[in-house]
């Protein structure tokens, strides 16, 4: 088939939780499929050389729509852009008018337009005829507030919300499908606009090599992309609850804290027993490191990648129902949403490095066999198909 995909954010901004979903499904559905890829971003003055790092993506012709001045400046027109045009601001990041008519373009040859991100649904517009798939995967009305932003920031984005949920209304019921990662994320999105397709297309993981040891040293480890509020309250939380209830029945138990851009509320936390592993090269050693992997979530939406990662490690995870969304309690995986039962089952982990060590090799199968970037890949290639007919 012949498929143009539009996507909101960047494709080589890998580290983003967004763009690496669609990465990992472009490498597999290249192989099949001739793909262009239609991408908005930030300012251009970078787009030469990381479109030359996307060079390893054989088969997919890549052109970005970026804006070539500040920041700032962006933010403002997109402002602007957003009260003349009574849709969200990060609509004007996706729809600037080259992205516009470079799809009109495509799309008049194309089978299928695949519509990746916040802000792209509503290019269902510039498509004609043609099917359209849009990957949301968080409920944008859910997931919105998630941002870790500063006090200025966060009162501007206030009157955003009400044009996030008229956008969904609106858009959703025109496309083909739209897409999330779990459940109740379908739940939120058909809640709010009813007469829209919604699927459930769970993220994948590298499952990666299998570790070797289980480390026996009583470490409770988190990881996250701290840009989030709720990786800044789930480590909050690991530090401030939970690890003061574990050391009451194992003294030596300690706190590892790995992330990316970690702000003054995560880095607070460190101290005796709680240890900072900012902006790492390679989470996956980390996770080594944990003998028990917690995620006490209490916002946020989606399926968390981070459980999935640690799972594949073969670590242990305890995680809250929320963190648990799209995953579910099963092997490898606890899920208590009570502070005391859950420092009764890191207790129990933290004790028995053996059992902890089985429950963390059952995890790892669990995700090979249920959370396959293939099987993702093959889920958004069936719906091309039925789509295009």
């Amino acid at each position: 088939m012949r498929v143009v995909v539009v996507s909101a954010w960047e494709p080589w901004r890998r580290d983003d939780g967004a763009a690496f979903v669609l990465d990992h499904q472009l490498r597999r559905l290249s192989r099949r499929h001739e793909i262009t890829l239609l991408s908005a971003g930030a300012p251009s003055v970078t787009s030469a050389t990381n479109l030359t790092s996307m060079a390893d993506l054989p088969g997919v012709s890549i052109e970005w729509f970026g804006s070539g001045t500040t920041p700032m400046l962006d933010y403002v027109s997109r402002r602007v852009w957003s009260v003349r045009h009574r849709e969200p601001a990060h609509v004007g990041y996706v729809e600037r008018p080259g992205l516009v008519a470079a799809l009109r373009t495509a799309a008049a040859d194309a089978d299928v337009v695949h519509l990746h991100g916040w802000g792209t649904a509503g290019l269902w517009r510039a498509v004609g005829e043609v099917p359209t798939v849009h990957v949301a995967i968080d409920p944008w009305t859910v997931n919105a507030d998630n941002r870790r932003l500063g006090l200025g920031r966060q009162l501007l984005e206030l009157e955003q919300r009400g044009l996030i949920a008229s956008h969904e209304r609106r858009h959703y019921p025109k496309l083909g499908a739209v897409v999330v990662v779990t459940d109740p994320d379908a739940r939120s999105v058909r809640a709010l606009a009813p007469r829209a397709r919604v699927e459930v297309v769970p993220n994948g993981v590298d499952a990666g090599a299998d570790p070797a040891n289980y480390p026996t040293a009583p470490v409770l480890g988190f990881h996250g992309v701290y840009d989030s509020r709720a990786n800044v309250d789930a480590a909050r939380h690991l530090v401030r609850d939970l690890l003061p209830r574990v050391r009451r029945k194992v003294p030596r138990a300690e706190v590892v804290l790995v992330g990316r851009r970690p702000p003054e509320a995560v880095r607070a936390l460190v101290g005796e027993g709680v240890s900072l592993r900012a902006d790492v090269a390679d989470v996956r050693a980390e996770l080594f490191r944990m003998a028990v992997h917690v995620d006490w979530m209490t916002s946020g939406a989606g399926i968390k990648n981070k459980v999935l990662e640690a799972m594949a490690a073969a670590r242990p995870v305890v995680a809250t129902s929320l963190a648990a969304a799209g995953i579910g309690d099963g092997p490898g995986l606890i899920v208590v949403d009570d502070v005391e039962q859950a420092t009764e089952a890191i207790v129990g982990l933290l004790s028995n490095p053996t059992a902890a060590a089985e429950t963390g090799r059952a995890g790892r199968a669990r995700v090979i066999e249920d959370f396959s970037w293939e099987a993702n890949a093959d889920r958004i290639e069936a719906l091309w198909s039925e789509l295009a007919g």
